[in-house]
């Protein structure tokens, strides 16, 4: 180099030159101006630092000869290195209305802002953005503006890099401000190294994208119309150009975890000319949600049958759907392109399920499609099939059960049901065991003329395909006459009446069952040219109960008596045990209530005399009233409780003599709280009873043996309670029958009986307790008719002894001992009075300060007499009740003597 220049300048040329600005003007020069042109893209510009201008200047020295200038050097100012072609593509979900302005705006970090308004319509706006710093991170956005200046929609996208002397490509989706249901995924994005790229050349992509839902894993898949991807699935691939020019168009489908997706379409122009990219067309579409997807009925069609597909899409851009059916077994569609079509399979199936799936390809017009899948077996019923059956006999009568049994099985071994019917009778709870069913069938009374009994089997498969048997029964017992069966129903061991009716004939209760009246009336009537004869209700095996119905009878004729089986009867057991409670037996009689037929029991509880087994039967709470013969009768062996009943005689009678409650021929048990009325006879020869006890040789029958007669009330009855046993001539048993009749109340205020005879109590002997019992009114006063009217009556030997009635007791020291009662008795043991009715009574033993009462609260001392007590035996039961309180502990006896006779009985005072 030849010449010099002052330190710090250039010769002759302002450094202003470089970028074609015009320095100080020196007479005679004008200014020179330098463009450098962008080197091809492929160029490796190893002499061309454009970050350092002095360098740069240095480098034009060599083009440039000029003097030196002394000038200060001015900042060194080079064009914008980088620009970028912006296509917006507008979501077809944008609120409608007028766009006016598309701003798309890149922003460098550090750097000024470089924006441009785009050109378009339509959906799809682009330009080129000019003079971006380039090499850095900037933030793209679009902007979309309505005519009255608000924003429509907007997108920002960060860590967008552009080249130096590059044309990059930004493609946006902006979104609205208020986002839609979440659903398909959104593609913010896709940023391109060039807009423009030479054949064989390569572009970097990167896609931004997000789930609607702001969570969940995307998937990314890149496909073009031509050229290459260096990894098709990845967020931020190369893409090579093929080696002809022109278009080619790239798409980006991104996926959500759950297979919904968004494509977006963009171009790239491939070319020779290193131009800025071109206008183009793009397009956004997300694709179609399925919503409901299923088939009706649901998972299963018959075949034959046709099954309705259901199937509903969801369209986040508004484009109408299209569908398409298919289906992997053979059968036809009704239309394979609608949303819902029905389908008819045409093959049966092979096993249990001829498994079909269908499939729906749901699209949008723009290449967007969803697929659903819908499983279905196709299956073909078949009716079950009934192995066996069978039942315990062939022919029935009343209330004696038929046992029907059956064995099924289904050919798919579907679970079944048992459904059993029948035309006539009652049937009982059935059960069922997987595939075998029972059920007991039964008629209680009759079964219609004309009708033979039939129970029809039914048993159904899951799939509604039934099998059916009939049972037939023949009927040997009787036919219904002018009224059909009682209404009822068995459920479990209990009959149900379920309203009142009438029955010609008797209502036999089945073995072990409950015949409940539910508070309805049964009414017995005679049949059309005959009689009623029998029980109105009879059990028919060991066990049966009776509770809460009525029994009547309706104009039942007396043409002729019936005795034993055939007697009329209310409610009869024969040789069952079992119950009677809160029932009424009412108008039980024949010939308008004026018959003398011995028969017309309410309640009756029989068993043979020489039975090997005891039946027990509780009888409470009944109402017997009306009755022609007897209100409750238990005979035989039979041990009852006969508790709490109400039984009335109805008053006097001229033409029978009725027996409230009679225990006969070895019956035992219990006779409590019962109230017995009207029990009287007005003829002659005969009494009536309140409460019979009957047995022994002069009846040809065994005798009754330890029943408590206890805490009854009997009114207005010729004798109240008649212990009626005797040995064949009529005089008093041999044995004791142990009868207790204690604590009853008995009233009779007239002479009604036709003998006449009436008694309180009654007793032809039989050594029984009779004691502490109320009597009054002038039917039972011995003053009324001497001879003919007694409160106690007992056919008794002279008095020989004096008897404790009462147990012996454990009394706490210084208590009120419980009641002691004594007794004068012959030597048998029946009531008798003694010529003297004085007793002494005195305590012996090693316990002192004994002191004997005459009331219950031990403050009535007794009268003293030598150092003891007195009292006198009272009253026609001839017995004295006394009480006792010892202030030492230890054992204590008790004896009472008077008119040669005495008794002692041992008592501990603790």
């Amino acid at each position: 180099m030849t010449g010099g220049c002052p330190a710090g300048g250039l010769p002759g040329r302002s450094a202003d030159a470089l970028h074609g600005r015009q320095g100080p003007r020196a007479a005679g020069r004008l200014p020179v101006t330098f463009r450098i042109p962008f080197p091809p893209e492929d160029a490796v510009m190893t002499f061309l630092d454009t970050q350092n201008p002095w360098r740069l200047a240095g480098v034009l020295l060599l083009l440039v000869t000029a003097g030196c200038h002394l000038d200060d050097p001015q900042p060194i100012q080079l064009e914008p290195s980088a620009s970028a072609r912006v296509v917006v593509v507008l979501p077809r979900t944008l609120t409608p209305g007028p766009v006016t302005e598309v701003r798309a705006t890149l922003r460098p970090v550090g750097g000024e802002e470089a924006g441009a308004v785009l050109s378009g319509g339509d959906g799809l706006w682009q330009g080129l953005v000019r003079r971006i710093a380039s090499g850095r991170a900037a933030e793209a956005s679009a902007t979309v503006r309505g005519d009255g200046g608000e924003v429509l929609a907007h997108i920002d996208v960060p860590n967008v890099v552009i080249g130096a002397h590059r044309t990059a490509l930004v493609v946006l989706v902006p979104r609205a401000p208020v986002s839609g249901v979440p659903g398909a995924p959104f593609i913010d994005a896709v940023v391109g190294s060039l807009a423009e790229v030479r054949p064989e050349g390569q572009v970097a992509l990167r896609a931004v994208a997000e789930a609607a839902s702001g969570d969940g894993a995307l998937t990314y898949a890149w496909r073009a119309s031509a050229g290459s991807f260096s990894d098709a699935s990845a967020v931020a691939p190369v893409w090579t150009a093929p080696e002809a020019s022109g278009f080619v168009t790239l798409t980006l489908l991104v996926t959500n975890a759950v297979g919904q997706g968004a494509t977006l379409d963009f171009p790239v122009r491939v070319a020779r000319d290193h131009g800025f990219g071109a206008d183009s067309v793009a397009a956004f579409n997300r694709w179609p949600l399925m919503v409901e997807l299923g088939s009706l009925p649901s998972g299963e069609v018959q075949y034959g049958d046709s099954l309705q597909l259901q199937a509903e899409g969801r369209d986040e851009d508004g484009d109408t759907l299209t569908y398409a059916w298919t289906a992997s077994c053979e059968g036809t569609f009704d239309d394979a392109s609608a949303r819902s079509p029905r389908f008819t399979p045409s093959t049966p199936p092979s096993g249990a399920c001829g498994a079909c799936q269908f499939h729906v390809t749901m699209r949008d017009g723009r290449g967007g499609e969803h697929v659903g899948l819908v499983d279905v077996c196709v299956v073909q019923r078949l009716p079950p099939i009934i192995v066996s059956t069978a039942q315990s006999r062939t022919e029935a009568v009343s209330a004696e059960p038929v046992l029907l049994q059956a064995v099924a099985e289904d050919p798919r071994g579907e679970a079944l049901t048992f459904q059993w019917s029948a035309n006539t009778g009652l049937l009982g709870t059935a059960t069922q065991d997987g595939t075998r069913s029972e059920v007991p069938w039964s008629a209680l009374s009759c079964i219609p003329a004309g009708v033979e009994p039939s129970v029809r089997l039914t048993v159904t498969n899951v799939s509604g395909m039934s099998a059916t048997h009939v049972f037939r029964i023949r009927w040997d017992d009787r036919r219904c006459g002018a009224f059909p069966p009682c209404s009822a129903r068995w459920e479990n061991d209990r009959v149900t009446l379920t309203a009142d009716c009438t029955t010609e004939g008797t209502l036999y209760i089945p073995d072990g069952v409950t015949f409940d009246g539910a508070g309805h009336v049964v009414t017995a009537v005679d049949p059309e040219g005959g009689r009623f004869q029998g029980a109105v209700l009879r059990n028919r095996g060991d066990t049966a109960h009776v509770h809460d119905v009525t029994v009547a009878a309706r104009g039942l004729s007396d043409l002729a008596c019936d005795a034993g089986e055939a007697g009329l009867s209310g409610i009869r057991f024969i040789g069952a045990s079992g119950s009677i409670t809160d029932s009424e037996v009412r108008a039980l009689h024949q010939g308008a209530g004026e018959s003398g037929c011995q028969e017309g029991v309410a309640i009756e509880v029989r068993n043979a005399q020489d039975a090997s087994r005891v039946v027990q039967v509780e009888v409470l709470r009944n109402h017997a009233v009306g009755y022609q013969k007897g209100g409750i009768v238990a005979s035989g062996r039979v041990d009852v409780a006969v508790e709490g009943n109400v039984v009335e005689g109805g008053g006097p009678s001229a033409v029978i003599a009725r027996n409230g409650i009679q225990l006969s021929f070895g019956a035992t048990g219990q006779v409590l709280g019962n109230r017995v009325t009207g029990n009287v006879y007005t003829g002659t020869g005969y009494v009536a009873a309140g409460i019979l006890v009957a047995g022994g040789a002069y009846y040809g029958g065994p005798v009754c043996e330890d029943v408590l007669i206890q805490g009854n009330t009997l009114e207005a009855n010729d004798i109240g309670i008649d212990l009626s046993q005797a040995e064949a001539d009529g005089g008093p048993l041999a044995q004791s029958s142990r009868l207790l009749v204690v604590e009853n109340t008995l009233s009779h205020g007239v002479v009604a009986n036709g003998v006449p005879y009436q008694a309180a109590i009654s007793d032809l002997g039989g050594a029984n307790v009779i004691s502490r019992n109320r009597i009054s009114g002038a039917g039972y006063a011995r003053e009324t008719l001497p001879g003919s009217t007694f409160d106690v009556d007992v056919v008794a030997a002279a008095a020989a002894q004096v008897a404790f009635l009462t147990p012996q007791q454990d009394v706490a020291a210084g208590a009120c001992s419980e009641a002691l009662v004594v007794q004068s008795q012959d030597a048998m043991g029946n009531l008798s009075a003694l010529a003297s009715s004085l007793l002494v009574v005195e305590a012996q033993g090693n316990v002192g300060g004994v002191t004997f009462f005459r009331d219950a609260a031990c403050t009535q001392a007794l009268v003293p007499l030598n150092g003891s007590g007195a009292m006198d035996l009272e009253g026609p039961q001839q017995e004295a009740v006394f009480y006792f309180r010892a202030e030492q502990s230890g054992a204590l006896e008790v004896r009472v003597r008077g008119d040669g006779v005495s008794a002692s009985q041992m008592h501990v005072v603790r």
